[in-house]
């Protein structure tokens, strides 16, 4: 029953609903990820500004969700980034090392597929993976052209990156 008072510490006062109850957790758990998420975005900047410092450049490999993105960052790095069919395999960025045929090391990453009309609350949970993106010298592109919506798909992700003000990376 959704009016049942309760009684006692930690219970609901007089007149509160179970929906008022279960309302005010769930503010408080969202609450909490924001706090996680404003953590987890300062930790990836310290890591930035150390690569920065080191003159390091860095490169994030974007595209359309199972484009191919993980499975290129294994083949360039040995990274063993999960690799599957579905989407979203990939919800946290992954950055490995790289030394180029010249000698240079650069810093690549694999990050989250993007989708096609992407909501901008779903973009907003995904800023703190998708700074990688943002913060990149150089974007590249994947693309699964045996995929029948290739138009469509590069157009999601040019939408996306626009929406991140990153399009010209």
């Amino acid at each position: 029953m959704l009016s049942r008072l309760g009684g006692g510490i930690g219970t609901r006062g007089p007149g509160e609903q179970k929906l008022e109850v279960d309302r005010r957790r769930i503010r408080k758990k969202i609450d909490r990820l924001h706090d996680d998420l404003k953590h987890l975005s300062l930790h990836r900047q310290t890591l930035r500004k150390k690569r920065e410092g080191n003159a390091i450049p860095t490169v994030a490999l974007v595209g359309y969700t199972n484009a191919g993105k993980s499975t290129l960052l294994n083949a360039l790095t040995a990274a063993g980034q999960v690799v599957a069919d579905s989407l979203f395999t990939t919800l946290d960025p992954l950055s490995k090392n790289l030394q180029l045929p010249n000698g240079e090391n650069i810093v690549i990453s694999d990050t989250v597929g993007f989708l096609n009309n992407l909501p901008h609350h779903l973009i907003e949970a995904f800023k703190a993976t998708l700074e990688e993106v943002v913060q990149s010298d150089l974007l590249i592109h994947i693309i699964d052209v045996s995929n029948p919506l290739l138009a469509e798909h590069k157009r999601a992700v040019f939408a996306v990156l626009k929406e991140l003000q990153a399009e010209n990376n």
